[in-house]
C-alpha cells in the first residue's frame, strides 16, 4: 500500500513541476530526489522564460503597426508553453528526462 502511495505522489510531483508556479512545491519539498529536482527545475525555467517573453509580447500589442501581430503571435505562444508542459508533464510522469533543447545547458 505505501508503494503505491509513493508512486501516486511522484506522480502528482511530476505533474506540479510543469504547473508553473506550483513548481515550487516539488522544488523545495522533494530535495532529496533528484529526479524530481531536474523536472521541478526544468519547470520553474520553462515558467520563468514563458513569462519574460510574454511580458515582450505584450508591450508591443500596444504599438499600432504590429500590435495585432504581437497579440496573435503571443496566443500562438501561450498554447506552445501549454503544449511543452504537458508533453513534460507526460515525460515525468513515464520516468523519462526529456531536456527541452536549449535549456538542458542551465539545468547542470
Amino acid at each position: 500500500m505505501s508503494n503505491q502511495s509513493s508512486e501516486s505522489n511522484n506522480t502528482l510531483m511530476c505533474i506540479l513541476s510543469y504547473f508553473g508556479i506550483f513548481a515550487l512545491i516539488p522544488y523545495f519539498t522533494q530535495k532529496d530526489n533528484a529526479y524530481l529536482n531536474w523536472h521541478s527545475r526544468q519547470g520553474l525555467l520553462i515558467t520563468a522564460i514563458a513569462i519574460v517573453i510574454s511580458f515582450g509580447l505584450s508591450v508591443l500589442t500596444f504599438l499600432p503597426a504590429i500590435g495585432w501581430v504581437a497579440g496573435l503571435a503571443s496566443m500562438l505562444f501561450s498554447f506552445a508553453v501549454l503544449a511543452l508542459c504537458v508533453f513534460c508533464m507526460i515525460q515525468a510522469c513515464n520516468g523519462k528526462k526529456w531536456a527541452v533543447p536549449g535549456l538542458s545547458a542551465f539545468l547542470k
